[in-house]
């Protein structure tokens, strides 16, 4: 199809930011709907036929809206309906369902995970490829403890120790495991210098940081790391302070776009043309920075650099 709605899911508490529902329900309403219309019926067309009980729930299961969970069954009649009732097709649809209603290891964190962190997540464990770009910091993927827990600590001044803290961080910890999997996407990351000059956390925080990110970039073969220099700006300005990009596998979801500026939060892209838009800016990105070999040397320099006064405030 040319065109798509993907209508986002609203936060539980007003005035946040909209995100996404998870993947595999997201991707499962998205294929409901599209054949839906490409069958020509309206929802009451569906109902009218037996398919599924009402229109409300039908809506549920095209939007991953409401406490509704797909069974096989209905997707079953609602595929076999719509003309796709052929073996691939069914067992595709029969597949997003056992997804969808997988139980996912960060919901026994639901402390510290909130719905827009809950649907990233789930989008990161579904993508083949993710491509990225920080301008302030670096990309959680790609922390280490020392620099996640000195970004952690700064609601909570005066309480280093906050449980908090540690919860968090062993969050963390188990999302960054997506990149040492066997099945890892192949993930790019696009870091603005000028985040890798920061003094997060102090010195020794970022001289460690930044031998992280020159070992990843040097020995992952699925993990590229690439600066984006300060000089790089005149020939090709971000559209946004942090953004990622992320592709799945052929006949799954199209590419989707998570955005985050300062102070304002994050916000899933579902109109084709901005997703578009961020795709190729993402790619004009990763063409602008620096190659593997002037990354290293780079990274090199500035570790270099926070060591030369190594023991004086601020270390």
């Amino acid at each position: 199809m040319a065109a798509r709605v993907l209508d986002p899911v609203p936060d539980e508490e007003p005035g946040k930011p909209r995100a996404s529902a998870a993947p595999p329900a997201r991707v499962l309403g998205i294929r409901l709907r599209e054949m839906r219309l490409e069958a020509g019926l309206r929802g009451q067309d569906v109902v009218a036929a037996g398919a599924i009980g009402s229109a409300s729930k039908l809506s549920r299961y095209e939007t991953a809206n409401g406490d509704a969970r797909p069974d096989t069954e209905t997707v079953t009649r609602l595929a076999t309906l719509y003309g796709y009732d052929d073996r691939e097709s069914l067992r595709a649809l029969t597949s997003l369902v056992d997804d969808a209603n997988q139980h996912r290891w960060w919901t026994d964190y639901r402390d510290v995970v909130d719905k827009s962190l809950h649907n990233l997540m789930a989008v990161e464990s579904a993508a083949r490829e993710i491509r990225t770009f920080s301008d302030s910091l670096v990309p959680g993927l790609l922390q280490t403890s020392d620099y996640a827990r000195a970004i952690m600590q700064a609601p909570y001044l005066g309480k280093p120790d906050h449980p908090t803290i540690d919860r968090r961080w062993e969050v963390r910890r188990r999302r960054q495991q997506i990149l040492e999997s066997p099945e890892a996407p192949d993930f790019s990351a696009v870091i603005a210098e000028g985040a890798l000059r920061k003094w997060v956390g102090g010195r020794k925080v970022m001289r460690g940081q930044l031998r992280h990110l020159f070992n990843l970039a040097e020995n992952r073969d699925r993990v590229h790391i690439r600066i984006f220099t300060d000089r790089a700006c005149a020939r090709v300005f971000p559209p946004t302070t942090a953004m990622t990009v992320f592709k799945f596998r052929p006949r799954e979801e199209p590419d989707m776009v998570y955005t985050e500026g300062l102070n304002s939060g994050g916000t899933w892209l579902s109109e084709l043309a901005d997703v578009d838009l961020h795709a190729a800016s993402m790619t004009e990105l990763i063409q602008h920075s620096l190659g593997k070999r002037e990354t290293l040397a780079l990274l090199e320099r500035l570790i270099a650099g926070f060591a030369d006064e190594e023991g004086q405030a601020g270390d």
